[in-house]
């Protein structure tokens, strides 16, 4: 697999100039938006091969647990692993941002990770077909997160004795995946879920375009430990009930491949994909392999290409580009595309200026793109210094003739609607809400108490309020973080947490025998509108022992506004009940966190769960129609 190599020498030259990468590299730690730096140390070992370095990029273990521990788990997580590496390889181990459950994987995280394996291609001579990604423990959950949003970027990838979090599989479509855990480790069902991960990528082939690649490993006898990675050992590979010795790892397996940049069949689940922060460094934070994604987005993009026979067929999506190296068809620069129930013919229009653009822009000598065919409306999320004029309209597959297209009719001239009318459409929607609401007939329990059960508020509703015992918190055993204080709008008739400038806070919220619906939950507190909170985490616990960690299910993106008693309401909204449910037990707690410490004493009151019959809109008809009426 070739590319142009004195292209890629001058684009190599301006990259290396480029001031801000060259620090990251020299003090090994990237900056990131918001949210702290990616801090990372490396290990090289033995000397390149001719095409570079391999590079693999361990992700380790710890999570929501003191700096220190994880500080340990980081340095020590190539050690562990360091029998496995074979001459030629660099291995880098990135620090978790946080030191939350989810230290690999915040949004701040992903486009780290990429600027990363960039500034390894540039500096250190890494072969960017031999990129892989593998991790342990809360490096394995890092693992199954990550490489669904950076595959093109990888030649495999391998989570060990981590959890999925419900991240879905379709776009592993051309990413080789290791999986393994230990029998034993039986903690958020490790060794089970790992099994039905690898079903799932597997089932994927024959639904969507590309090639699903997956083995899976538990290790006989073992818990949470890393037997995956020594030999000799017995363990049950892809399902099977018979346990088998083994000499074989998971770096056997990922070494044995290299990255296939252009993939013929490529599925995109688009929402995915695009993480928020994509383009903080790169204008090429919305491209997956060859497909970029524009401002109106499909949920799933399938495309097959053939360059043997020059021809492109969209399976699913529209709005889209796809960029092409003009070189690999085999049959010249005519491409017949099958596209939204049409065919039609294009000629490529082959740019310099383009390719060499694209390779300064994914830090990559094989995307270097110098074509490219939009699909439907596409309108670029991000504007490029040089696009290259669009390809033409070679030929239609379609022979008839076109019918003449008539002119659009005049728009009507619209009268602006009265402002009485505007005022009677509002209160008629209020009404609509709070009868919905009203005619909810399920029950609800609360753990605690279930006489706090009521329906209280100026408009009815049942809700349940959820107080915060005083241990409920970090830092219970340190009065100089917290105390108690009365507040006369405290919804929760009781003592308010009144907190001194703190960053961590772990109220929990217990909930019994949730009614099948949607819900939403409002957070009451008085910090500083410049300071997020919210819900990332959801344990279960059975006879004292916690046995489940759930998704990421709340989201972090409050409806935030401030009441007339001084506290913020925050909403969260499009709660499923199988939210609470999923793990079939009846005691459940969440957590909440500041996302930087906050610098000013503040208070909270509370939670709030109110169920939504308005299919996830009633958190926007609240803010909207009801001026906080029912939470005064």
């Amino acid at each position: 697999m070739s590319y142009d190599k004195k292209l890629w020498s001058l684009v190599v030259n301006e990259l290396k100039k480029d001031k801000a990468r060259a620090e990251e590299m020299q003090k090994m730690s990237i900056p990131c938006q918001n949210n702290g730096a990616l801090r990372f140390y490396e290990k090289v070992i033995g000397k390149p091969s001719s095409s570079g370095y391999a590079l693999f990029v361990c992700l380790h273990g710890g999570g929501q647990c003191p700096a220190s521990v994880n500080d340990s788990q980081w340095k020590n997580i190539i050690p562990f692993e360091s029998s496995g590496f074979k001459d030629g390889t660099i291995a880098v181990a990135p620090r978790g941002i946080n030191n939350a459950w989810n230290l690999h994987f915040i949004d701040e995280s992903y486009p780290a990770y990429v600027r990363l394996i960039e500034n390894y291609i540039i500096f250190k001579n890494v072969d960017p077909n031999r990129v892989y990604l593998m991790g342990f423990s809360a490096g394995g959950d890092g693992t199954y997160q990550v490489s669904e949003r950076i595959p093109h970027l990888l030649a495999a990838c391998s989570p060990q004795a981590g959890h999925p979090n419900g991240v879905r599989t379709i776009n592993l479509c051309n990413l080789p995946t290791y999986l393994a855990a230990g029998e034993k480790d039986t903690s958020f069902k490790r060794n089970q879920i790992c099994v039905d991960y690898y079903n799932q990528i597997l089932g994927q082939n024959g639904k969507y375009c590309g090639n699903y690649i997956a083995k899976v490993e538990v290790v006989a006898g073992s818990g949470h430990s890393f037997q995956c990675w020594r030999v000799p050992r017995n363990s049950f590979f892809n399902g099977e009930k018979q346990a088998k010795k083994s000499n074989d790892t998971a770096f056997t397996f990922m070494y044995s491949y290299t990255r296939n940049p252009y993939p013929q069949g490529i599925s995109c689940d688009v929402k995915t994909f695009l993480t928020k922060l994509r383009n903080y460094y790169s204008q090429r934070g919305n491209t997956f392999y060859n497909i970029e994604i524009g401002k109106t987005q499909s949920e799933i993009i399938q495309i097959q290409i053939n360059y043997g026979n020059n021809t492109i067929n969209v399976k699913e999506g529209n709005n889209f580009r796809i960029n092409l190296l003009s070189s690999l068809f085999k049959k010249g620069n005519n491409v017949s595309v099958t596209a939204n129930g049409k065919t039609e013919v294009y000629q490529l229009q082959k740019d310099q200026n383009y390719a060499k653009n694209n390779m300064k822009l994914f830090c990559d000598p094989y995307y270097g793109y110098d074509s490219y065919i939009n699909i439907g409306e596409f309108t670029p999320e991000v504007k490029l210094a040089h696009i290259p004029n669009a390809p033409t309209l070679a030929s239609k597959a379609n022979t008839q003739n076109p019918q003449p297209k008539k002119p659009a009719p005049t728009p009507a001239k619209i009268n602006p609607q009265p402002k009485q009318d505007l005022i009677r459409d509002i209160m008629n929607k209020k009404k609509q809400a709070e009868e919905k609401i009203q005619n909810i007939s399920a029950p609800i329990k609360n753990a605690k108490n279930p006489a706090q059960y009521t329906n209280k508020g100026k408009n009815g509703g049942p809700y349940i309020l959820i107080k915060l015992s005083q241990t409920d918190f970090a830092w219970h055993d340190n009065a100089q973080y917290w105390e108690r204080q009365k507040r006369n709008d405290s919804l929760m008739g009781q003592d308010i947490l009144h907190l001194k400038k703190v960053f961590y806070l772990n109220p929990h919220a217990q909930f019994f025998d949730i009614p099948k619906g949607n819900y939403f939950l409002l957070l009451r507190h008085n910090a500083c509108q410049s300071v997020g909170l919210g819900f990332c985490n959801l344990f279960v616990k059975v006879d004292g022992k916690q046995v489940y960690k759930s998704p990421n299910i709340f989201k972090k993106d409050f409806k935030k506004i401030k009441n007339k008693k001084g506290l913020y309401d925050d909403f969260v909204m499009n709660i499923k009940s199988d939210m609470f449910n999923m793990a079939n037990t009846h005691e459940i707690y969440a957590e909440i966190f500041g996302e930087k410490t906050i610098k000013k004493d503040w208070d909270l009151d509370g939670f709030i769960l109110l169920p939504d019959n308005c299919d996830g809109k009633i958190g926007n008809i609240y803010h909207q129609y009801f001026n906080n009426e029912l939470f005064l």
